[in-house]
């Protein structure tokens, strides 16, 4: 590694980690801080949250890891080009492709990092902390099952949404408070019926037994019974979703390796799984490869933004920051719905932003160069 190689190395590490600690700290505050604080002022033991809160950050460390990559070469190179170093580097025949290689190279190895980080510790640490915070709701004496909720599809369109309050035992497969909105079979589709039970029972294939039963439909009519398998006197309501089905609009992508979750939608397929449920999921696999190369897209990006005018300010360089990330994320999640939708194949949908900006950072070194 050259001179000039460990320069701009020494000059991109200290932001890097400036950023990654920042946005870390940002969504651990937005997103977990409130939850947390309410657990110990309702007497879960500090020791219990303060670990569950060790766990959450490095599902989030895989997401900010880029950003730090970016940040880094920003600010980097924007010191870098209010120092005239980047001048005068020019000056003397260095072309930006040379600059860019140690950046790629950082960006690389980061890329990596995360690729083995979100493999091994990150499923690991997910884990633990959906352990831990069923632990937390038992001292809180609040049930530890999740609500639930999933949409079903009959002939392409929208048949009836299943809301499931009181989450869902795995072991006996049964749901509690289950809410049940039939929808309308027009092109403007609207609710006509809705159907309440304080418990669903799997009796095999797509039946269900629903207890303690509440209906009502939007011509006024109502009604209630003890138990039965379905609501064909009701709009023909039911839910028609296998255990394995629900399942799999549950599944937590980031509890898995690639290989885990691979396996689990292959299991998915052979069981019958939705396709738009098996779309979504396909596309998480793919975001385990694609969200840690942002970080070399990033620092591809980065370097030819980052080279601005001698008199820019630092929060230039902080502010393009936040516009890239914002907006890659935005296309990014905008993506994943396409791609769980069959619009666009999964493998597609979630590299897609990476493609774009590969190109737009070509097109930058292009301008770059010509100046």
């Amino acid at each position: 590694m050259s001179q000039l190689d460990r320069l701009i190395i020494r000059e991109l590490v200290p932001p890097f980690l400036f950023g990654v600690g920042l946005f870390t700290a940002l969504i651990f505050a937005g997103g977990y801080l409130g939850i947390f604080t309410e657990y110990m002022v309702s007497g879960v033991p500090v020791g219990l949250v303060i670990e569950l809160g060790l766990l959450f950050l490095p599902q989030i460390a895989v997401k900010t890891l880029p950003m730090g990559m970016l940040l880094a070469t920003m600010l980097g190179f924007g010191r870098l080009s209010a120092d005239w170093e980047v001048t005068a580097l020019r000056a003397a025949g260095m072309s930006l492709r040379r600059l860019l290689l140690p950046v790629g190279l950082m960006g690389l190895m980061v890329s990596l990092f995360t690729i083995a980080f979100n493999e091994t510790v990150v499923p690991y640490a997910t884990s633990r902390a959906n352990y831990l915070r069923n632990e937390a709701l038992k001292t809180l004496k609040v049930s530890s099952q999740k609500a639930l909720s999933f949409p079903q599809w009959k002939d392409g369109r929208l048949d009836s949404f299943v809301i499931v309050s009181g989450g869902r035992d795995p072991r006996t497969q049964e749901l509690f408070q289950v809410t049940i909105l039939k929808f309308s079979e027009g092109e403007t589709q609207s609710p006509i019926a809705t159907i309440f039970a304080e418990r669903a029972v799997w009796q095999g294939g797509e039946q269900w037994r629903l207890e303690n039963v509440r209906w009502h439909t939007n011509d006024g009519k109502s009604g209630g019974f003890g138990s039965g398998y379905s609501v064909p006197a009701v709009n023909n309501a039911a839910i028609t979703h296998t255990p394995t089905q629900i399942e799999a609009t549950q599944t937590e992508v980031d509890a898995k390796s690639f290989r885990q979750l691979r396996d689990q939608i292959a299991q998915y397929q052979q069981e019958g799984v939705d396709p738009k449920t098996l779309g979504q999921l396909t596309v998480e696999l793919y975001n385990k490869l694609s969200l840690p190369l942002a970080s070399l897209i990033f620092a591809l990006v980065g370097t030819p933004l980052g080279i601005r005018a001698q008199r820019s300010s630092p929060a230039t360089g902080f502010a393009l920051s936040i516009a890239v990330i914002f907006v890659y994320w935005v296309l990014a999640r905008y993506l994943i719905i396409i791609g769980g939708g069959g619009a666009l194949p999964p493998w597609l949908a979630s590299f897609l932003p990476n493609f774009l900006g590969i190109g737009f950072a070509l097109y930058l070194l292009y301008r770059k160069e010509k100046i």
